[in-house]
């Protein structure tokens, strides 16, 4: 076992000490794989940040449609945020039918339900965190950790981590959204459907109780903690609010999707109506998934004509070294033991060239940060770094990648002169 790790690390020398042979030819190479690699992840990483700004960027401007009960009445805005303040509603269960149907990639449901905060008659608009691209996007302050309990709307007052007492159920503010200039979006309330559920099943309780007590006059000390959710309509803070309606569905279309398809397939279902948003918006976010993907491609393109020309070079190299692996195979070298010298310094030289890279694609973001990052900030699309996992993991996949490039380019080379025979590779350099 010891003689065979001793073997593999002679290799792996003769591998460096033929890196340093040819040392302008490594540099070469290690600056085309340095290029290349540095390229790339930084092509990865900023189009990770674009990406995400755009897209936020872009949920701000709000939905593509949005599906309301025939009898809404609707306000056009230039955003489709929500609808406006309505009692008709939709089954909930409507959102699968419309997922399914062609061009739609996303649906966000939305409730919008009168309540009393702080005895005050507002708006709650429940919607679901996970299927929602509008709401959170305007998240302008907010506490650590989930956003949990209530999101106040922009032009609303409250404090950030403030607790009120929302239809007598105490609820803590855990975050502001920005100005949108949409009315019912800045003042109103939003909250989860789960959160929604939690208050109604409080009011349920608190009407049961209510309605167990005897009529004799009350006294000061029997007075429920909750008086303060009573109005005089019967639908605000009402515990028989129907969980399973939503008051409209927000659409988001996938690239590629035609409005027109889209909204006759929409047509089909039965009591709705069909708000079509700003077909601008909706075609330039559309355009920027395909300049995205068409990006990706032409990196991945850049890194194949990379492969190509790493596996180029190592046969030249090759070629001029018959004479050199013939002698070693002449002198006992095995044919596996001159195939791992050949791949070994490949990844030797890849790998360092990987290395390299990264530093160079550091640099290339440091400056697209300081200088297109800044315009794309000034124009509302803020330029945000990855989390720290995704660089760490970029980072890795890199240098392997560019170690990897190395074996695969100079595997072929080195399969050829493994399979020829030690005179074959000594009078083959001489002709």
């Amino acid at each position: 076992m010891s003689r065979r790790r001793h073997d593999r690390w002679l290799l792996i020398r003769l591998a460096a000490q033929n890196v340093g042979r040819r040392r302008l030819r490594a540099i070469f190479l290690g600056v085309a794989v340095m290029l290349g690699v540095g390229i790339g992840f930084a092509s990865f990483v900023a189009g990770w940040a674009l990406r995400e700004g755009m897209a936020r960027s872009f949920a701000r401007m709000g939905a593509d449609l949005v599906v309301v009960p025939r009898a809404t009445l609707v306000n056009i805005t230039a955003s489709l945020l929500t609808v406006q303040p309505t009692d008709e509603t939709l089954p909930a269960e409507l959102a699968q039918r419309i997922a399914a149907i062609a061009g739609v990639a996303q649906v966000a449901p939305q409730r919008i339900v009168p309540a009393l905060v702080e005895g005050h008659s507002v708006n709650l608009i429940a919607f679901d965190p996970a299927q929602d691209f509008s709401v959170q996007s305007w998240v302008e302050a907010r506490q650590a950790g989930p956003l949990e309990g209530l999101i106040a709307g922009g032009a609303l007052s409250t404090r950030l981590g403030e607790t009120l007492n929302v239809c007598g159920t105490p609820m803590r503010v855990s975050a502001r959204l920005g100005k949108t200039g949409v009315g019912p979006f800045d003042e109103s309330y939003f909250l989860s459907f789960a959160a929604l559920a939690d208050i109604v099943s409080f009011c349920r309780t608190s009407d049961a109780r209510a309605a167990a007590k005897p009529a004799a006059p009350a006294k000061a000390d029997d007075a429920p903690a909750i008086d303060g959710m009573r109005h005089a309509d019967a639908n605000v803070c009402s515990g028989d609010l129907p969980l399973d309606r939503v008051s409209a569905f927000l659409l988001q279309l996938s690239p590629g999707a035609k409005m027109e398809e889209v909204k006759f397939a929409l047509a089909q279902l039965t009591d709705v109506k069909i708000v079509e948003g700003n077909g601008v918006l909706t075609s330039s976010r559309q355009a920027l998934s395909t300049l995205l993907i068409g990006l990706a491609a032409f990196t991945a393109f850049q890194l194949i004509a990379l492969l190509i020309l790493v596996s180029l070079l190592f046969s030249a190299i090759v070629q001029e070294r018959y004479r050199e692996v013939g002698l070693l195979r002449a002198m006992g070298a095995q044919p596996n033991q001159v195939m791992t010298i050949i791949l070994a310094e490949a990844a030797v030289i890849t790998g360092l060239g990987g290395l390299a890279g990264l530093g160079f694609g550091a640099a290339v973001l440091l400056m697209f940060a300081r200088s297109l990052g800044f315009y794309f900030a000034l124009l509302g699309v803020p330029f945000a770094w990855p989390p720290a996992a995704v660089l760490q993991i970029g980072a890795v996949l890199a240098i392997v990648f560019s170690a990897v490039l190395g074996l695969v380019g100079a595997f072929l080379p080195a399969w050829r002169v493994r399979r020829m025979a030690p005179y074959a590779l000594i009078q083959a350099e001489g002709r």
